[in-house]
């Protein structure tokens, strides 16, 4: 059987601000990069949003230029983010940067203890395709809850771009997702993310109306896990086995 275009890549945007969402932000800023469109409709959606930082960031400094204040500085930029975002319920885990991997069973109980808690619809985590190790164990940690979650997995893109089976337009609320953006200056000071995260959520409106002129892509995956794309899991399974990382 063929398959036409629309059978394996979103042609139309889909709306999932009607639910409660639970953040999974590896560092300060992953959360405005890659998912900061689809909070800000969440919010105006009237619905709770809660955002963890899972790790305090001190290893983003690759020069030293901020000092000794630099984990701090991110701490405050995260803080005027969320106000910018409109998200007024989040948390600073502060797990060493670069080493999320070393605390996984730590943040598997706490985070087990907070989706009880908190009860979300959706929770979103980085892709386990992201480069940095921080954001494949925030993913692998969110799968390894997959049985105990009874929600949707929403994996969004940062450096890498993914494979996306949902588009989140995110033209009106573009904006207010960079001025959010722009309150991590030690991050842009190394990186140019405005430029960059706007080239990507550009791209993404290439097979969307033209109206759309900026949108967010999402990986979405239902638990139970019934309706898993087998590409993504062969995929998955592919690089945890060669990454050596535990599920």
């Amino acid at each position: 059987m063929s398959l036409n275009e629309p059978d394996i890549y979103p042609f139309s945007v889909t709306d999932i601000s009607n639910k409660d969402a639970l953040i999974i932000s590896p560092h300060p800023d992953d959360e405005s990069l890659g998912c900061g469109g689809s909070i800000i409709k969440h919010i105006q959606a009237g619905r709770k949003v809660k955002v963890i930082f899972l790790t305090n960031g001190d290893k983003g400094d690759f020069t030293g230029r901020f000092g000794n204040d630099y984990v701090n500085i991110r701490k405050k930029s995260a803080v005027k983010a969320m106000e910018i975002l409109g998200v007024s319920d989040f948390e600073f885990w502060g797990f060493p940067d670069r080493e999320l991997k070393f605390s996984f069973e730590q943040v598997f109980y706490k985070l087990k203890k907070l989706i009880e808690i908190f009860y979300p619809s959706v929770i979103y985590v980085p892709s386990p395709f992201e480069a940095h190790p921080d954001h494949k164990t925030a993913f692998n940690i969110v799968w390894a809850l997959k049985d105990i979650f009874k929600g949707q997995i929403l994996i969004y893109e940062i450096l890498m771009a993914l494979y996306p089976n949902i588009l989140v337009d995110i033209t009106n609320q573009f904006k207010r997702k960079q001025k959010a953006i722009k309150q991590y200056k030690t991050e842009i000071y190394y990186n140019d993310y405005l430029k960059k995260i706007a080239g990507l959520n550009r791209f993404r409106t290439a097979t969307l109306p033209e109206n759309i002129e900026y949108a967010e892509a999402f990986f979405v995956i239902d638990t139970p896990l019934i309706n898993v794309d087998k590409q993504f899991l062969h995929l998955y399974n592919s690089l945890t086995e060669k990454m050596h990382f535990s599920t």
